[in-house]
Order: C-alpha cells, then structure tokens, then sequence
C-alpha cells in the first residue's frame, strides 16, 4: 500500500512541476507588476489602462530563467542573453509597461510633444526622467512573458538612469487627461 502512495505521490510531482516553474514566474511577475487607470469621470470610459513591471535583481533573475525556459535556448544563446540582461541591469533601471488607450492618446515616448509623460520617483523623493522609450512588437513571447496583454495592448521598455531608489519608488505616467501613480516597495 505504501509503495503505491509512493508511486502515486511521485507521479503527482512529476506532474505539477512543470505547472509549478510557470507559477513560480506568475508570482513573481504579479509581485512586481502594478496596474494604474485613469477613467473619464462623465462618461466612465477608460482613458489609461496600464501595467508596469519593475526589473529589480531578483526579478530579472526569475525573468531569466523563464526566458531561457521558454525559448529552449542552447548554452552559447543562454550565456549571450545573460550578458545582454547584465549589460541592461548596469545601464538602468527598466520596467515593462504596457498601455490601453484610445487611439488619439496613443503617442508615448520621452520627446517633448509626446502625450504621455512617465516619472519615477524614489524613496528619496527625487524625480527621475526616463532615457529610453522603446515601443516593442507584440508577439507570442510577450504575450507569454507578460499575460497581462491584451489584444488592445501596447508595449513599451521604459528605462531611467541607475540612481539609488531607497525603500519605495513611484511611477507616475500623465497627461493631459491626468495622472496614474503606481509605488513599489523596494526590498
């Protein structure tokens, strides 16, 4: 009998762990994702739905290894993706942003003239502006890195320069329809 709930209970493992690896990376990509909204108070229509996705150490580690998981990489492609997050991690701090927005609010960028304007604020309360916005090309991948997602989605790497965050930071993106904060707090 207890050969059989051996059996059974090994079998029962061997099952779930691939389910469980996935779930692991859910944890971890819920923990460090934040979601903001701006609504238009008259009509209750949704101006900004949005999802940011703070890359901290542990974080990237854990997006690492799903990436590498899920894109069956050999051992050179591996180590070339390690050395491209590294070479990331040192120039700043990134998040993963994703926006749904009505289509005469979609231009985001760090230019002048765009519509949407994004600031972290750290512990310390200084404001940061972001070096880079990059639009990404929805793909699968995306879709399974980051099943937020939707078919509406737009998806962008927004990276600030590597300043010391202290205990909790802040993003905020606005506009001229308003302003949606998001707060992390640091480990």
């Amino acid at each position: 009998m207890s050969r059989r709930l051996t059996c059974a209970a090994i079998a029962l493992v061997l099952f779930l762990a691939p389910s469980a690896s996935q779930a692991g990376y859910r944890w971890d990509l819920n923990k460090m994702t934040k979601t903001g909204r701006i609504y238009h108070t008259s009509a209750w229509d949704a101006e900004l739905i949005w999802h940011a996705t703070f890359f901290d150490d542990a974080f990237r580690e854990v997006f690492k290894k799903q990436h590498r998981k899920i894109k069956h990489l050999d051992p050179i492609d591996a180590e070339r993706f390690e050395m491209e997050q590294g070479q990331r991690h040192g120039e700043g701090w990134d998040f993963f942003v994703s926006m749904y927005t009505k289509d005469e609010y979609k231009d985001f960028s760090t230019y002048e003239d765009s519509f949407w304007r994004i600031e972290l604020k750290t512990g310390d309360g200084e404001v940061v502006k972001p070096m880079l916005v990059e639009k990404l090309q929805i793909t699968p991948y995306e879709r399974k890195m980051f099943p937020y997602l939707d078919r509406w989605s737009r998806g962008y790497r927004v990276t600030f320069p590597k300043v010391p965050l202290g205990n909790e930071i802040e993003l905020t993106i606005m506009s001229v329809v308003g302003a949606s904060t998001v707060k992390w707090n640091i480990r």
